[in-house]
């Protein structure tokens, strides 16, 4: 009885550190909004945005354009502080605009064309995370605004 009492206790402990470890998990959105290329590095065309981030993620946000791939697609470094002061790592996220005007100055981010990957690496609850970040907005060249709504996951 004693031994049955052990191998059942085993089994409940090992269950119960297996559901400790595992990743919770949570849902975020919000909305961003960005002067594009507000500080040129190195040129006006290579620059980094800043603007404010409003929802779960509120705080700030700055995006470096690091230049486009051969297809034209922008690549884009996020960094990203929250209101409380924490940090959230990007890998480098690829923009693949499917709609531009006939000027050329204003793109159409939909869903599934611009994410976000989440780095282990940041501060404070965002040190161990992981996740994504789905975008959906427009980008106005011409007057160097962007307007993004934000929408993923978030695994610590």
């Amino acid at each position: 009885m004693l031994r049955i009492s052990r191998i059942i206790g085993f089994v409940l402990l090992t269950f119960a550190v297996s559901m400790w470890a595992q990743d919770i998990c949570q849902h975020v959105g919000g909305v961003l909004m960005t002067n594009i290329n507000a500080i040129a590095l190195p040129t006006a065309e290579n620059g980094t945005n800043l603007g404010p981030v409003y929802g779960d993620l509120a705080g700030s946000v700055a995006a470096t354009v690091q230049g486009q791939d051969s297809q034209g697609n922008f690549l884009i470094q996020h960094y990203w502080v929250t209101s409380s002061g924490e940090t959230i790592k990007f890998k480098l996220a690829t923009l693949y605009p499917v709609y531009v005007d006939n000027s050329g100055t204003k793109v159409a981010v939909p869903w599934g064309h611009y994410r976000s990957i989440i780095t282990k690496g940041g501060t404070g609850k965002y040190a161990t995370a992981k996740g994504y970040l789905d975008y959906f907005g427009i980008a106005d060249f011409e007057k160097l605004t962007l307007v993004l709504r934000y929408d993923g996951k978030i695994c610590y």
